[in-house]
């Protein structure tokens, strides 16, 4: 694949834009209808996208799965913020909400392990909550699996 164009970094802002402001993924017609394209430039810039990792592809093929920090699907990391609610692959990409929208976001979720209830999240820009989060994949092999990372 080549790298990401000027058309590809434009179906990337309105993917990361629908995220910050509704928490959900933008439907393929939609960032077609958005960047001025077709469904099939945009399924192609999807591709490019993934392989430069900028976003995970949903395995059905329906959109945008991930783009981190968040969460095209549901997850166990629903992050509330002060003006929406979205999901985080994960607790770490659950911290990133915060950080990336530049607010306060706040996760309920549990232990993977022990299903203990847990919560976390950013206050103020300051870490709030304890715990301990385990990564399981050494991050440069987190391209590898996506989806189990």
């Amino acid at each position: 694949m080549s790298e990401p164009s000027d058309f590809d970094w434009s179906v990337r802002a309105h993917i990361y834009r629908s995220f910050a402001e509704t928490g959900q993924a933008p439907a393929i017609p939609e960032l077609a209808a958005l960047v001025s394209g077709t469904e099939h430039q945009v399924g192609t810039s999807l591709e490019v996208l993934f392989a430069a990792h900028e976003v995970a592809l949903r395995p059905d093929g329906g959109g945008v799965w991930m783009a981190n920090p968040f969460s095209g699907v549901p997850t166990d990391f629903e992050v509330e913020t002060p003006s929406m609610t979205c999901f985080s692959p994960c607790a770490w990409d659950a911290l990133g909400v915060g950080a990336i929208l530049d607010t306060d976001a706040w996760t309920r979720t549990h232990c993977a392990e022990s299903g203990e209830a847990m919560e976390f999240g950013v206050r103020e820009g300051q870490v709030a909550g304890e715990g301990v989060i385990h990564l399981v994949t050494p991050i440069g092999q987190a391209w590898k699996d996506i989806g189990f990372t």
